[in-house]
């Protein structure tokens, strides 16, 4: 099939390098300069909304899929007038506006933080108690930390968030984060992979690990994610990121597509989740046994590391190090590396090693 993919980021680009028997044939469509997956396929470069390339997608492409939830939607429901687009436009709304999100959340009995609709500062300030901590957040356009407004009992609330529709969170002491990556397929068969330990610094992921200390959750993560698959119409790869409080589930938020907490899957995993998203909108069956790799994952931020450094890692561990080929910038996902491990336990000792070297 020829496969459209709209963004051509490093996770673009990991989905067509997943495709190691060439079953395929990749556009990707994107309005920067020199992207990382314009490497490995044809780039179209252009916004996401023009016309022409609308019009060529529709014409030379078999399937639409996207690497950036932050697309137009309007666009993606032009072109599913005339090819599948996966996952479907009315899933990528409701992924695109953390209401509608935390909305469907609570429809589908499924938990998740205290919330309200914030459209005003006098919205803010009634729902707003002072014995409790909250995040102000947009709807839209917020990932790794971007536009949200921390609200403690003793701040003044002074943000020009509040120019914007957003939603307030209230802050949850959770004992950890973890995520979901769950696959539907064009035939409805799902898998899903097994939970996976994460930590944030300054709301960016920067460290995922499997096992999670949560393997006994996997079966209630599950029934969530049965529920927003079939609640969604949803085929390919779709992420929950979850709080986990006095060993319950907190649904946070989703991700439609491929996710930076499965990176670790390219080397931990006998099926990737890239090729597990290409496999599940192509209508391929996935594999029935698949075995996993004690693994763990730290994502390069800013700045990469120098020879020297990933030489002694090299030297001293078994890892594998991502190049995304990306210009340095303030918390710019660089690259990442993974580390995988027989030994769970000297996996751990490992890990702040690594740290340590970074």
């Amino acid at each position: 099939m020829k496969i459209a993919i709209f963004g051509a980021g490093q996770l673009a680009m990991m989905m067509i390098q997943s495709d190691k028997e060439k079953k395929h044939e990749f556009l990707v469509i994107d309005p920067s300069d020199n992207p990382p997956a314009s490497n490995y396929a044809q780039h179209i470069q252009s916004e996401y909304n023009d016309k022409n390339t609308l019009a060529k997608v529709s014409k030379h492409c078999d399937i639409a899929t996207i690497d950036f939830e932050n697309v137009c939607v309007e666009s993606m429901r032009e072109i599913e007038k005339y090819i599948p687009v996966r996952p479907c436009p009315n899933a990528l709304e409701i992924c695109q506006d953390r209401l509608k999100e935390k909305n469907l959340f609570k429809n589908l009995d499924i938990k998740t933080t205290n919330f309200s609709e914030v459209n005003s500062l006098d919205d803010l300030t009634k729902y707003v108690l002072k014995n409790k901590s909250y995040i102000l957040k947009s709807r839209r356009f917020g990932y790794d930390g971007k536009n949200q407004y921390r609200i403690n009992p003793s701040t003044e609330i002074v943000t020009d968030l509040i120019s914007q529709e957003c939603i307030l969170e209230e802050v949850v002491n959770f004992d950890a984060e973890i995520s979901l990556i769950c696959v539907k397929s064009v035939d409805d068969s799902v898998m899903y992979f097994p939970l996976i330990e994460n930590t944030h610094k300054n709301g960016i992921l920067s460290v995922s690990r499997f096992p999670s200390k949560y393997t006994h959750l996997q079966s209630d993560a599950e029934v969530i994610g049965a529920k927003l698959l079939e609640s969604l119409k949803y085929v390919g790869v779709l992420v929950i990121e979850f709080f986990v409080k006095a060993d319950q589930l907190l649904a946070n938020e989703m991700a439609p597509r491929v996710h930076n907490s499965g990176h670790w899957t390219i080397e931990g995993s006998s099926l990737s989740q890239f090729l597990a998203h290409v496999n599940a909108i192509t209508g391929e069956s996935f594999e029935s046994n698949i075995n996993f790799k004690n693994s763990v994952m730290f994502n390069i931020l800013s700045k990469f590391p120098s020879h020297d450094k990933i030489n002694k890692i090299c030297k001293e561990f078994n890892i594998h190090v991502h190049d995304y080929h990306k210009t340095e910038r303030e918390n710019r996902k660089l690259g990442h590396i993974t580390h995988v491990c027989d030994d769970k336990n000297k996996m751990d000792h490992n890990i702040e090693k690594i740290l340590e070297i970074l």
